[in-house]
């Protein structure tokens, strides 16, 4: 929990967190990054040299042309505060619901995507989305797929209501496949009202466990929650 708090000072910096942010596209050397931040190169080595005893970015020599050093993130480091906040949030309420070990499990992994949201962490959606995943949600035109999940993370609003309404159904598919349903209600930031939902998500086990489809489908009558008819 000390780490923790530690690392969480650390990126509470918002020149920090812009560093972090050009990091994102890939290794860069110091005169990119002050580029890419308008740091001066003193302010840049002083900042770089925090996160680096955070253990949050790494530095090692460009050995191809003698042009200095290039500093890279190092995400298993993130991944320690990434797992405390989702466990203060959706992940650990939703898991509460049930007292079977494995239904706790899946229910803290769809709580996971909701605190992702929150978050913005794009990073979890990269690494919990099947290449060829499918997401169907109300009011969408159409199925989303696993870029078009990552384009919407930044501005998607936060879920602000997620109730268990059902008891959660389990059900194995082969030996790596798993099919979670539940009714749940449900709302984000931007809605007037919780909507009565049945969830389906079909998960895949492996390192790590990923998603490959989630469908949501109101229980309320479009009529009754002022959508126009198709």
């Amino acid at each position: 929990m000390v780490e923790t708090a530690a690392l969480a000072r650390t990126l509470g910096d918002p020149t920090r967190m812009r560093i972090l942010d050009a990091l994102t596209a890939g290794p860069r050397r110091t005169s990119e990054l002050a580029a890419a931040t308008g740091l001066t190169p003193a302010a840049l080595s002083r900042h770089l040299n925090q996160l680096r005893e955070a253990q949050v970015v790494a530095r090692r020599d460009v050995a191809d042309d003698g042009r200095g050093r290039a500093y890279e993130l190092r995400p298993a480091a993130l991944e320690a505060l990434a797992g405390w906040l989702r466990s203060t949030g959706w992940a650990a309420e939703l898991a509460a619901v049930s007292d079977q070990p494995r239904t706790r499990t899946l229910l803290a992994r769809m709580g996971g995507f909701l605190d992702a949201f929150a978050a913005g962490d794009v990073t979890f959606f990269q690494r919990h989305l099947r290449r060829d995943a499918v997401l169907v949600f109300p009011g969408m035109t159409g199925p989303v797929d696993k870029q078009g999940c990552l384009d919407s993370v930044e501005t998607h609003p936060p879920y602000r209501r997620h109730r268990i309404l059902t008891e959660p159904v389990v059900r194995l598919v082969g030996a790596t496949t798993t099919v979670l349903t539940v009714t749940a209600e449900v709302a984000t930031a931007a809605d007037d009202a919780a909507v009565p939902t049945v969830m389906t998500a079909v998960l895949e086990e492996g390192t790590p466990w990923q998603l490959v489809h989630l469908q949501w489908t109101p229980t309320t009558p479009k009529h009754e929650r002022n959508i126009p008819d198709d």
